[in-house]
C-alpha cells in the first residue's frame, strides 16, 4: 500500500481526508502547515502528497515549486476553495507550477480517493515503464 502525505489545515478536510482513506490501507500522514513538507518528505518517503494550497506559513504554491525545483518527484494532488473568483487562476499556478492533478472544494471523500488512487497507479505504470 501506499504513504500517503496530507498537508491540510482545516479541521473538517482532514476528517474528509482521512476517511476517503480509511479502508484503503494506506499509511497516511497529516501535517497542518506547508512549512513541514519537505522536512517530512526527506525524512521518509512518500508516494503521494495531497496539499491544500491556502494555508499558513506556506502555502501549497510555494510547496508545489520548492518541491519540483529540489527535485521530488512524487505525484501531487491539489485541493483548493478559496475565493472562487481566484481560484481558475490559482489552481492554473498550481498546474504550472507541477502539481498532476487538482480537486476542488467541496468534494466527497469518494471523489478525492478516486483521484488519488489513479495518481497513485499512473506513478506506478511510469516506475514500471522506467525499470523495464
Amino acid at each position: 500500500m501506499a504513504r500517503i502525505l496530507i498537508c491540510e489545515d482545516d479541521d473538517l478536510y482532514r476528517q474528509i481526508a482521512e476517511s476517503a482513506f480509511a479502508a484503503t490501507g494506506h499509511e497516511v500522514v497529516f501535517l497542518e502547515d506547508g512549512m513541514s513538507v519537505t522536512r517530512q518528505l526527506k525524512a521518509a518517503p512518500f508516494d503521494l502528497l495531497v496539499t491544500d494550497i491556502v494555508m499558513p506559513g506556506k502555502d501549497g504554491l510555494e510547496v508545489i515549486k520548492e518541491l519540483r525545483e529540489t527535485g521530488f518527484d512524487l505525484p501531487i494532488l491539489v485541493m483548493s476553495g478559496g475565493i472562487s473568483s481566484l481560484r481558475t487562476p490559482i489552481l492554473a499556478a498550481a498546474s504550472a507550477l507541477g502539481a498532476d492533478e487538482i480537486i476542488t472544494k467541496p468534494f466527497r471523500p469518494q471523489a478525492l480517493r478516486e483521484r488519488a488512487e489513479a495518481l497513485l497507479k499512473r506513478a506506478s505504470l511510469r516506475t514500471v515503464g522506467k525499470t523495464a
